[in-house]
């Protein structure tokens, strides 16, 4: 704090700890803390202070930890998908793969006709995984239409 305010103020630390330097009375004695006070009219002035709180140890503290929340979503998401066990787009069970993209922005490139059923789905679940069966898989890569024609 010291030296944000000396850089700030174009001086030293040892000057801006003298400046600030102050004694405050607490419960265990009085304390030395850097403290800033800004009058105000017709109000309380505004103080900022810096230290001045005992540092003893307390032996009759009651210490209440709290447990962390619970995540919702109970491990990752993917693989519930895998575990579904069905492609994405036509329901198939059977050679089950998983089709990613670099970028999402890689499925919104101009000049492209209209976009097929995979990219609405990714695009719709902001997600770069997509998991299809083998033959959707080669069909999306292959740029035939898929899903949307099969049942």
């Amino acid at each position: 704090m010291l030296k944000t305010l000396a850089a700030k103020h174009s001086t030293t630390v040892t000057k801006m700890a003298g400046k600030y330097k102050t004694r405050v009375a607490t419960d265990d004695g009085p304390r030395v803390c850097f403290q800033v006070t800004v009058p105000r009219q017709g109000r309380k002035p505004l103080v900022a202070r810096f230290g001045g709180i005992p540092l003893k140890r307390q032996p009759t503290a009651i210490i209440n930890d709290r447990k962390p929340p619970q995540a919702t979503t109970q491990g990752n998401e993917l693989i519930h998908r895998l575990l579904a066990e069905r492609c994405e787009l036509c329901e198939s069970r059977t050679g089950l793969q998983v089709h990613h993209v670099r970028k999402l922005a890689d499925l919104d490139r101009p000049g492209r006709p209209e976009r097929p059923t995979w990219i609405h789905l990714m695009a719709k679940r902001k997600r770069k995984t997509l998991v299809v069966c083998s033959r959707c898989h080669h069909d999306i890569h292959a740029g035939r239409a898929t899903a949307s024609t099969r049942k």
